[in-house]
């Protein structure tokens, strides 16, 4: 992404200490070479969302200027709006992202990307987490005041809940969407932490299958039992 709006795609990175930087490509698009990287300052001061940032560019209020979201260990997902310019980029102190009604928080290691998921015009966000899932928060606002109610995984076409395909409970998933075999449908790559890169095509409309069907139903129940359980545990700890 172009940072400093000057034609040239720069880099974000999160580290695990929770900070942001930017590194400034000095050369061209078709051989990059980037300076030296700088922190990402908000209100006067680094900024720290406790640990493991992961970061991402949108114009989020639709006021033509680049802002950041940037998910944490935490599992919340804070938003830096730019009260600077598109060029040089001034953010003000952090909110948390608000999901049906309350603070928005996808258990750890949430991780977001900004995508148009329904085709509506409307910014929506797709989210990576610990156990390798990918949620989706579908935007019923606008662009400029984005409102969403509670995210939901995302299921493949099989009936089946896409997960990172990882044994343990921290597969980390990292996704990036892009039209991958260029048959104008975006595509969605997942990564994770042993490193491996997984690539899900879309397909086009979904299956009418009875089988594919009840293994929707099925899996859904199930998927939204295993939520709750985590949600009263988590409940449950914090009462402790």
């Amino acid at each position: 992404m172009d940072w400093n709006d000057d034609g040239r795609n720069d880099l974000i990175i999160g580290d695990s200490d929770g900070k942001v930087q930017v590194f400034l490509n000095i050369n061209t698009n078709s051989h990059p070479i980037l300076h030296s990287g700088k922190y990402i300052r908000a209100a006067g001061t680094d900024i720290d969302v406790g640990e493991r940032a992961a970061p991402v560019a949108d114009d989020w209020n639709g006021d033509g200027k680049k802002d950041l979201l940037a998910g944490s260990m935490d599992g919340a997902i804070r938003v830096y709006i730019n009260a600077g310019t598109d060029s040089e980029p001034v953010m003000k102190p952090p909110y948390l992202l608000q999901a049906g009604g309350g603070d928005f928080n996808i258990g750890s290691r949430s991780a977001p990307r900004v995508y148009d998921w329904n085709s509506d015009g409307l910014k929506d966000i797709l989210v990576g987490e610990m156990e390798g899932h990918v949620y989706l928060l579908i935007n019923i606002g606008t662009n400029a005041a984005p409102v969403f109610k509670r995210a939901g995984k995302l299921f493949l076409r099989d009936g089946n809940v896409i997960r990172y395909p990882d044994q343990g409970k921290d597969a980390r998933s990292r996704l990036f969407m892009a039209d991958w075999n260029n048959d104008g449908r975006a595509d969605l790559l997942l990564g994770g932490r042993d490193g491996r890169i997984i690539l899900y095509e879309s397909a086009q409309g979904r299956s009418y299958s009875p089988a594919v069907i009840a293994a929707g139903i099925w899996n859904g129940l199930k998927e939204s039992f295993i939520d709750l359980k985590t949600h009263l545990r988590k409940r449950a700890g914090k009462l402790i």
